[in-house]
């Protein structure tokens, strides 16, 4: 059953060895911003397959901009760990020197931007980096991601036009999880829900026409699906933009400062048949690749892989207090002098 894809079996069972880790890694991170070792975290369980497929399906010449639930995107491209989770848990071997949130990589060496807080800021700078790509004659495409409630923002209104005005290497990349912050992308019996669903109307793979190119949907729990797809986009946003709504389900809080429990009744609860490990599981087992005896065999491991990991990391030593004022200034004045020796 391989010759279904154009992935080898060796290449899907680390998709999903990828898969287990970040569900893992998550569970994980999130216990550690409940015991302090965060301050702060925006959880991933749902997106699993759309980080996965997503990281398969970008090629060395394209330029990933993420939003802040891409954490798998990075495993899957290859990112070291120790890249990741210093920035994560702010270590001295971070970066940034432990300046940003969780979840905030800024990897351009890696073609990855820098990530950006407030909700679609990372569309515009995307559209920068497509728009200079155009004018420089650069191979590759842009990957943006986002949330299905940024499509509210004026800026995936204005990054949007502009990409179909200048008909960019972009691909728009929605992960709808169906539930932006506290308010859903569907109707409900809740009036104060409504306004936010008039904006939406669902289908956020329609608004592509409005800016003079083309918009698919498809399936975010199945990662071949997500990489086909995305794949197919990055070569043919050459001549066009493109964008990509991938539906799946948040299975968990918006961040750690959220409590979905005072909005919502309706999670999809984790082992469902709507969870990406588990229809990853089945497309697998369905294809011959993977066993039951495999599958807890692969979760064996990564469990003690990650809690290694994440232990490694909760211990590791924070960035020196020198640091704070370091690289502000190319000659220093004299009040950062004053706060440092205050420091």
């Amino acid at each position: 059953m391989i010759e279904e894809t154009d992935i080898s079996k060796e290449g899907l069972l680390a998709a999903y060895r990828n898969i287990v880790m970040e569900r893992l890694f998550d569970k994980k991170m999130l216990n550690a911003s409940r015991q302090g070792f965060l301050p702060f975290y925006i959880p991933l369980m749902g997106h699993e397959a759309i980080h996965i497929g997503m990281g398969m399906a970008i090629r060395d010449e394209d330029f990933f901009y993420p939003y802040y639930r891409d954490f798998g995107v990075l495993l899957q491209m290859g990112i070291p760990i120790d890249t990741i989770l210093s920035q994560v848990f702010a270590t001295a071997t971070d970066n940034e020197i432990g300046r940003d949130m969780p979840d905030h990589f800024s990897l351009k060496k890696y073609n990855i931007g820098a990530v950006i807080t407030p909700v679609a800021g990372n569309l515009t700078a995307a559209t920068g980096i497509a728009y200079a790509k155009l004018y420089r004659k650069e191979p590759g495409s842009v990957i943006t991601t986002f949330g299905d409630g940024a499509t509210s923002t004026p800026d995936f209104h204005v990054s949007m036009n502009f990409a179909g005005v200048y008909n960019l290497p972009m691909v728009f990349f929605c992960e709808n999880n169906q539930f932006a912050i506290s308010v859903p992308t569907y109707p409900t019996d809740d009036k104060a829900f409504n306004q936010t669903y008039s904006e939406t109307r669902g289908a956020i793979y329609k608004k592509a026409e409005a800016y003079g190119f083309s918009g698919i949907r498809i399936d975010g729990t199945n990662f071949i699906e997500v990489y086909r797809a995305t794949r197919k986009a990055l070569e043919s946003a050459a001549n066009e933009p493109i964008l990509i709504e991938a539906i799946t389900y948040r299975m968990g809080p918006h961040s750690t400062a959220d409590d979905p429990n005072k909005y919502r009744t309706d999670r999809v609860p984790e082992g469902s048949q709507k969870d990406p490990l588990i229809v990853s599981q089945k497309i697998l087992k369905d294809m011959k690749i993977i066993t039951d005896r495999d599958i807890k065999q692969i979760n064996d491991e990564m469990e003690e892989a990650t809690s290694k990991l994440i232990d490694k990391y909760e211990k590791a030593p924070k960035p020196d207090k020198d640091t704070m004022l370091g690289n502000l200034y190319e000659e220093e004045p004299w009040y950062i002098k004053e706060e440092r020796g205050e420091i």
